[in-house]
């Protein structure tokens, strides 16, 4: 850390995202243990159609509401904490060193004006501090349109609703290379879908997934 962040811990030392106890960690011991237990912690890389998809929770439990609270109820810094679940595991740190740059799926300015700030740029960007191999690019992919909220929409209604809503800019960045794009949660991988599909017409390499959950009620 540099002289300013160093600083800043001493003044604002970590606390545990779920408990709030002052911790060295963003996850102290005894809630990550907890959520072992619970098997809501459960690191998985699998493959959807050729897509690899890495994910470190199921939608679920404190997780979920975690979640929930990081991207409806202004509490940002959260990202720290779900930033660590992924820099801190092994496999999922092994499974991200394959790959050149990680890309946040985007929103709309008004959105981000709404909400205050983008969850999975936060998030992305922490990961690419962590993991020297990654580089971080925001404002590759951008959202070009507003649509219907996808929570409202069935499966099919989600599929259609984000057909051609992102697009590529500055596509040289990405040619040839092998993209990690994040999202917070996969649903129905509509957006997940849509984005990698944009970034291989784009000219990438590949598009593997990263999200912090998946919803299997879906």
């Amino acid at each position: 850390m540099n002289f300013l962040e160093n600083m800043l811990a001493f003044i604002f030392p970590p606390v545990c995202g779920i408990c709030g106890k002052e911790n060295e960690n963003y996850v102290c011991k005894s809630c990550m243990e907890k959520l072992k237990l619970e098997k809501i912690y459960v690191p998985q890389i699998i493959n959807y159609d050729g897509i690899k998809h890495c994910y470190i929770s199921e939608y679920d439990g404190i997780m979920r509401q975690k979640i929930l609270q990081y991207k409806f109820k202004n509490k940002a810094y959260l990202y720290k904490m779900f930033s660590e679940f992924f820099v801190k595991n092994e496999k999922v740190c092994r499974f991200l060193k394959n790959y050149d740059i990680i890309i946040p799926v985007p929103m709309t300015n008004k959105k981000i004006a709404q909400r205050g700030y983008n969850q999975t740029e936060l998030i992305a960007k922490e990961i690419a501090v962590n993991i020297k191999e990654l580089t971080y690019l925001k404002n590759i992919l951008i959202k070009q349109k507003e649509i219907q909220v996808q929570s409202t929409l069935s499966q099919k209604e989600r599929f259609n609703n984000v057909k051609n809503a992102y697009k590529v800019q500055n596509m040289q960045k990405i040619k040839e290379k092998n993209i990690i794009l994040f999202d917070d949660i996969y649903t129905t991988g509509a957006t997940c879908r849509e984005c990698a599909k944009t970034i291989i017409e784009a000219g990438a390499k590949t598009v593997a997934l990263l999200t912090i959950a998946k919803d299997f009620e879906k």
